[in-house]
C-alpha cells in the first residue's frame, strides 16, 4: 500500500477516469461533450444532496432540529450550484442539440433515478402516484431497486413532524398541523421560546428548499422550450408541457397553505404533469 504522501492530485481524484466517461455518440458535434458534461455534473450534485438530505432526515428524526436545519441550509447552496450548472447550455444553438439529439434514442431526463429519489426522500406525494410509476419504468433493475428502498425510507417530512409531536404539538390531521405551523409562525406564547423558535427556522428552511427547486425546475423547462420548443420529449414525455406542469410541484405544499392561514386546505401535492 503506497503511503499517503505519495497520493497525487489527480490520482486521489481520479481525473483520467473522470475525464474518460464523456463519450458523445454522435460524430462531428462539438456541444454534444457540453451537453454530457453539464449532465453529468447534475448527477453528482444530485448525489451529494442525496447524502445531505438523508443526513437532515436523520438529524430530525434524533430530535436535533438545530443540525438538521445546518444541513438544508447547504443543500439549498448546493441545489443553486445545480442551477447555475444548467446555465452553460444556454449558449448551445438548437441546430447543434437538433445535430445530436437522435444519438440520445430513448433516454430522457424523467429517467434520473437520482432525481426522483431526492422528489421520495423529501415525501413528494407526486413520487408515490403515476410519476413515480413512469420513472420506475425506465430504469435499470439495480436503479430501480434502489428506488424501492429510498420510498421505503421515512422521509424529511416524517421528520419535522415527528419534532413537532415531541414538541408537544397534534400532528395527527391536517387541520391539526396547520394550527402547529401557525403557533410556530405566531412566536413563543407559552412553552419553550428556544425550540419553538428552533422548529420556527427549520420550517422556513424546508420552504427555502422547496422554492430553489421550483427554480431549478423553471429553469430547466425554459432551457429545453429553448431547444425544441413545442416538439416532444425523448423517452415518450410531451415535452415542454409536461416540464411546465411540473414547476410548482411542491415537496412541503402543507407550509405553503400554512402562509395564508385563512385559507382552505389545499389538494396535498401537486399533479404529476
Amino acid at each position: 500500500m503506497s503511503e499517503t504522501g505519495s497520493v497525487t492530485y489527480s490520482a486521489y481524484l481520479k481525473l483520467p477516469e473522470l475525464l474518460a466517461l464523456q463519450a458523445p455518440l454522435a460524430g462531428g458535434v462539438a456541444d454534444e461533450l457540453l451537453f454530457i458534461t453539464v449532465h453529468q455534473v447534475q448527477e453528482l450534485w444530485f448525489g451529494q444532496l442525496l447524502r445531505d438530505l438523508a443526513d437532515a432526515r436523520d438529524r430530525m428524526l434524533e430530535g436535533d432540529p438545530r443540525a438538521a436545519r445546518a444541513r438544508l441550509v447547504r443543500a439549498v447552496s448546493l441545489t443553486r450550484a445545480l442551477i447555475a450548472a444548467i446555465h452553460p447550455l444556454r449558449s448551445m444553438p438548437p441546430r447543434e442539440f437538433h445535430a445530436f439529439r437522435g444519438a440520445l434514442g430513448s433516454s430522457s431526463g424523467q429517467q434520473s433515478a437520482q432525481y426522483v429519489e431526492i422528489a421520495g426522500l423529501c415525501g413528494a406525494d407526486w413520487v408515490r402516484g403515476e410519476h413515480g410509476r413512469r420513472a420506475v419504468a425506465g430504469l435499470a433493475a439495480e436503479e430501480r431497486e434502489r428506488l424501492r428502498g429510498r420510498l421505503a425510507e421515512p422521509t424529511l417530512w416524517e421528520g419535522f413532524l415527528g419534532l413537532l409531536a415531541k414538541a408537544g404539538f397534534a400532528v395527527g390531521t391536517r387541520e391539526e398541523r396547520g394550527e402547529a405551523y401557525a403557533r410556530l409562525a405566531a412566536g413563543p406564547l407559552d412553552g419553550d421560546p428556544a425550540q419553538l423558535a428552533e422548529l420556527a427556522e427549520l420550517a422556513e428552511a424546508l420552504v427555502d428548499h422547496d422554492e430553489v427547486w421550483t427554480e431549478w425546475r423553471a429553469c430547466h423547462a425554459l432551457l429545453v422550450e429553448r431547444q425544441i420548443g413545442g416538439l416532444p420529449g425523448t423517452g415518450g414525455s410531451s415535452g415542454v408541457a409536461q416540464l411546465r406542469a411540473s414547476v410548482y410541484r411542491r415537496f412541503y405544499p402543507e407550509l405553503w397553505e400554512a402562509r395564508d392561514p385563512g385559507s382552505a386546505p389545499l389538494t396535498a401535492g401537486c399533479p404529476a404533469g
